[in-house]
């Protein structure tokens, strides 16, 4: 496999709260996949016990110090500290399926500037709802040009990413206007299906709101987005959002159904409960929408992916 790869494993989620024990399984599943590359992990958790664990278990990985930082500019940091002409991104709690690597690495090869893999959160039926609600726009898994992809799970040229970084804004990821950007420039994010991941459940509330949140920050991340416009109508735009979230989610649903490993009888249950689920994503449009909402602070806590239309 070519040599110039770089994958970067990020500490970002372990300081939110995921385990050490899922952090360890992640850098185990990237370093035996890595021969000839590098691996680095963009430690912005600051926690002793990881930088322990590097020195006595995974003493070839790379630590890039980014205390401090965001979830993207962490990120960003270790691109521009990597070495490989590609830098994969493998988020610490999440674990690659066989084959996550070379899928990746095999699509940059062929002439992709920017790849994103699929993304499903742990677990049977509650992991398949929850996967439409923060990465419905992946589904269905197939090769095409996504929308929005999730840094959890993607690749990049190394040069077109520093050159065409994440735009700012306040959400704590900003794939969705990153993908719009990088499609606007003739660098498009294109999904490679194969190349899957499973992500650590989240807490519900937490991450419904701050998905709520950022359906609307992504309008202030990238006023050209049609979010952006919507939220000029202020708190008249909540139930826009929301409708237009519900709509995709069950579109989403039944083309995905194969890929979330769904079985007939349970997309209908799982049609019921989305509109419901998405109330509490409505609360946090509301307050991203409300007076000062902007200023909340709420986005930079937000989880991988803005929900895109």
């Amino acid at each position: 496999m070519d040599p110039n790869v770089s994958v970067v494993v990020e500490s970002y989620t372990h300081g939110e709260g995921s385990s050490l024990e899922r952090v360890t399984l992640a850098l185990e599943a990237a370093t035996s996949m890595v021969e000839s590359g590098e691996v680095l992990v963009a430690d912005s958790s600051g926690d002793q016990a990881l930088a322990q664990l590097l020195r006595e278990r995974f003493p070839a990985v790379r630590r890039i110090d980014a205390t401090g930082l965001g979830y993207d500019e962490a990120k960003l940091k270790a691109a521009a500290a990597a070495r490989g002409e590609f830098v994969l991104y493998l988020d610490g709690d999440c674990i690659p399926a066989p084959g996550w690597f070379e899928q990746h690495v095999r699509a940059l090869q062929q002439g992709a500037d920017a790849t994103g893999g699929f993304t499903r959160y742990d677990g049977a039926f509650f992991g398949a709802v929850e996967s439409v609600l923060d990465f419905g726009f992946m589904l269905p898994a197939k090769r095409r040009v996504l929308d929005c992809y999730a840094f959890n799970n993607s690749g990049f040229r190394r040069d077109v990413l520093l050159a065409k970084p994440l735009p700012p804004g306040p959400m704590r990821c900003r794939c969705y206007p990153h993908a719009q950007l990088l499609r606007r420039t003739g660098t498009p994010v294109r999904m490679v299906p194969e190349a899957r991941v499973r992500h650590e459940r989240q807490p519900f509330f937490r991450e419904r709101f701050r998905q709520g949140f950022d359906m609307v920050a992504a309008g202030w991340a990238d006023p050209i987005l049609r979010e952006g416009r919507l939220a000029r109508l202020g708190l008249a735009a909540a139930p826009l959002f929301y409708g237009r979230a519900v709509v995709n989610d069950a579109r989403r649903l039944v083309a995905g159904r194969r890929d979330l490993e769904l079985r007939p009888w349970q997309v209908p249950v799982a049609a019921a409960l989305l509109p419901v689920f998405r109330l509490v994503d409505l609360a946090g449009v509301v307050r991203a929408l409300a007076p000062g909402g902007r200023d909340s602070g709420v986005g930079l806590e937000a989880t991988e992916a803005a929900t895109p239309s």
